[in-house]
């Protein structure tokens, strides 16, 4: 098991110096798509077991439970399936002019540096290397967005934007997790204790008013990293501005990433301090995160930054669900977590192939996709059904949970104020997405003139078979949970202390 734990950190650099040293453009794609398949089956074995309860450990630095194997899970599939679908991505850059080889391999170098960072988060047991591991995913993303690809003067901006807000945001994270250490040092001495594992077993003797202020500390600097309002101005620009693969890997998995900080913390400061406070914070900033990205929602004008705002509401929900707690609150939150990881990124994949079809992100200027492109029109219908909650949707299911548990514990005003929210943004979805789907084409005033239809090859196929299975399993959530998803998820509420 220690060689399969290990793999997991070594294959995702390996492939990263790979694809920078390759120089034909064509092949750098697939070989990065071989990483990352490799990457899957190495994890596979460590993943299985850590899903089953047994906790995989590594020198007490790294280790494994059910929580870090879901989320890790996740990672890789997204990563796997950003890899299949930036290969006819980048193609159509290339062909397009708008990169160059250099740009091509630093694209796929720092992709799968990306991938890293995040895996390293995940299998973090020492909430130092975890706070670390957060960090680098801040710098390795802010260079895929504007700095190491294009160069846009907008994304360039953006990538900034991102950079400083976050690193600012979760420098209170550090201050919060310095904070548990030294709350720690009044239970077993001077040495104090960082690995989670230690200070889960320690929970209940530390000290409250500490633990409180930790938690603060930290709930500000991942939620600035998570995307929650008030301190989510980051987010619609960097995501907006991203390559599409990369703004699906940001909005699919990596805002979860932040949170999972968020939930570790969540189960080591509830056993002194009650549910209440940890609770009653969650919520609050929830119910923000929902509102205020419905009111945005409402008026974007941008398909992208819809979607952005879109990831804004959803953390949003997933806070809330969290801060219900309890096993139905946790559980839809954590189904929450998967469903929004497939229905965003094959929004933004979608997007991104409407965007270089036509030539723009302005809603008013997309018209008659779904007449004149059926599959990639039916498949954003899909998705944008599903992130607007309609049922019987995936999403629908995780919020319809979420809402359960706030009606269980008499949160009626949470309820109400949930509900008005969600049916902004359904509206807003819906509505923004319609005006791009239905109509005809050239009905806008430049979508006519640069419509011109995709590459086709290897790649477009591997780019449409990842959009078409994601929107199948979007449907099939709606439905019904597998029962080894929903064991999964039982699990990782069990990690996480819900009672």
């Amino acid at each position: 098991m220690r060689v399969y734990v290990l793999s997991i950190l070594i294959i995702p650099l390996f492939t990263a110096v790979v694809c920078y040293n390759i120089r034909k453009p064509r092949i750098v794609g697939y070989v990065s798509l071989g990483g990352t398949a490799a990457l899957a089956v190495a994890a596979f074995p460590t993943i299985a077991a850590s899903l089953s309860g047994t906790v995989s450990t590594l020198d007490d630095t790294f280790s494994m439970d059910a929580l870090s194997g879901y989320i890790m899970a996740l990672v890789i599939f997204l990563s796997l399936a950003s890899a299949a679908y930036s290969i006819s991505y980048l193609e159509h850059e290339y062909d397009a002019g708008l990169t160059n080889v250099r740009g091509v391999r630093t694209y796929y170098g720092l992709l799968h540096l990306f991938i890293f960072t995040m895996l390293l988060v995940t299998m973090a047991n020492n909430l130092a290397i975890m706070w670390i591991g957060i960090e680098a995913t801040t710098i390795v993303s802010a260079l895929l967005i504007g700095l190491g690809f294009h160069k846009r003067p907008l994304a360039v901006e953006a990538a900034w934007k991102y950079i400083i807000l976050c690193s600012v945001g979760i420098t209170f994270a550090l201050l919060g997790t310095f904070i548990a250490y030294y709350a720690s040092t009044a239970v077993i001495g001077t040495e104090g204790a960082l690995n989670w594992t230690i200070l889960r077993g320690m929970a209940s003797r530390l000290n409250p008013e500490t633990m409180k202020l930790a938690f603060i500390f930290v709930l500000v600097g991942y939620g600035t990293k998570a995307g929650l309002a008030p301190v989510h101005n980051w987010l619609p620009d960097a995501h907006s501005q991203a390559p599409s693969p990369i703004s699906a890997l940001l909005s699919g998995i990596l805002l979860n990433t932040a949170f999972y900080g968020i939930m570790r913390f969540v189960s080591i400061v509830e056993p002194s301090t009650g549910s209440d406070f940890t609770g009653h914070l969650l919520i609050f900033f929830g119910l923000i995160s929902v509102g205020i990205s419905a009111i945005f929602i409402l008026v974007q004008e941008n398909y992208k930054r819809l979607l952005a705002y879109s990831s804004i509401e959803h953390m949003g929900i997933i806070s809330l669900g969290i801060g219900i707690g309890g096993p139905v609150g946790v559980y839809g939150a954590l189904l929450h977590i998967l469903n929004h990881a497939l229905s965003k990124p094959l929004m933004f994949f979608a997007s991104g192939k409407i965007q270089s079809r036509f030539g723009t992100t302005n809603i008013a200027n997309v018209n008659g996709v779904l007449s004149s492109m059926p599959l990639l029109g039916t498949l954003t219908f899909i998705g944008a059904l599903s992130l607007s909650g309609t049922p019987p949707f995936n999403i629908f299911v995780s919020e319809l949970t979420v809402l359960k548990a706030g009606v269980d514990s008499g949160l009626w005003p949470v309820v109400v104020l949930f509900l008005i929210f969600v049916v902004i943004v359904f509206y807003g979805m819906l509505s923004g997405f319609g005006k791009m789907l239905f109509g005809r084409l050239g009905d806008g005033t430049v979508a006519q003139a640069v419509h011109r239809p995709g590459r086709s090859g290897a790649g477009e196929w591997l780019a449409n078979t990842v959009m078409i299975f994601m929107a199948m399993a979007v449907i099939a959530l709606g439905f019904k949970v597998p029962a080894v998803i929903d064991e999964t998820i039982r699990t990782c509420v069990q990690v996480l202390g819900a009672k």
